[in-house]
């Protein structure tokens, strides 16, 4: 099981229904704790009135290293910057070109102040034209461990990173409305099934339809809803009066 099936749905409505700064904080350093991570960030630098040099940002960086980054001008030969606005792929940045000694000086002084030995930045783009966003995450595992488990926590990563955005989204530009009518029956089907406790290969067999087209139910229905994972969106479904 995914671990992204763990987290806590309260967490998570808490969030939708106090959308502040603080509690949009909290929610990032949730998600370091509940993966086992030593840092999270979510920095957005096309906000308006917000750029490179003065993004809106989440981080459980210490002030100290946030504070040196600043102001050795680190943000401007950043390859997790650079690649990261104009990369739709997830960085590991063990792949990040390290020829410059000014960025080999920023990942070792990074390492050095606890920043962690690896790293993993995920782009996020919209809903707007011209909005994007990093989400990254450190860890102080050894290369074993780090690979071990890189892929499940990437794929986990890309839908936390798109929710988050969509949260900062709304604490800035103000609530994106939900279009109830938009999610399917058999999407609600899904759901309902879900509600019951029922499994993807369950739910597949009584709805007599393959597992990987519950999936794809869900996760339409997942993103309508604008919902982390399937227990969230079953949430607001219910919450919402499309299931009962």
């Amino acid at each position: 099981m995914s671990q992204l099936d763990g987290v806590d749905a309260r967490s998570l409505l808490r969030l939708e229904t106090d959308v502040s700064d603080q509690t949009f904080d909290g929610f990032i350093a949730d998600i370091r704790r509940r993966y086992g991570l030593s840092n999270s960030v979510y920095l957005c630098p096309s906000f308006r009135g917000r750029s490179l040099l003065d993004p809106f940002i989440a981080t459980s960086y210490s002030a100290e290293w946030t504070g040196h980054y600043r102001a050795r001008g680190y943000v401007s030969i950043d390859p997790v910057n650079m690649i990261g606005a104009r990369s739709l792929l997830p960085l590991d940045w063990a792949q990040l070109p390290r020829s410059s000694k000014k960025v080999r000086r920023l990942f070792g002084e990074a390492r050095d102040a606890g920043v962690g030995r690896q790293g993993m930045t995920i782009p996020v783009r919209g809903p707007k034209n011209g909005l994007w966003a990093l989400f990254t995450v450190t860890s102080d595992e050894a290369d074993p461990e780090w690979a071990a488990r890189r892929f499940e926590l990437m794929r986990d990563l890309i839908h936390v990173a798109n929710y988050v955005h969509q949260r900062a989204f709304e604490l800035h530009e103000g609530q994106a409305a939900l279009d109830l009518n938009a999610v399917t029956q058999r999407e609600i089907e899904a759901l309902e099934w879900a509600a019951e406790g029922k499994s993807i290969e369950d739910t597949a067999i009584l709805m007599r339809i393959s597992a990987t087209t519950v999936r794809a139910h869900v996760d339409s229905a997942r993103y309508k809803l604008q919902a982390l994972n399937r227990v969230h969106a079953v949430t607001k479904a219910l919450r919402a009066g499309l299931i009962h």
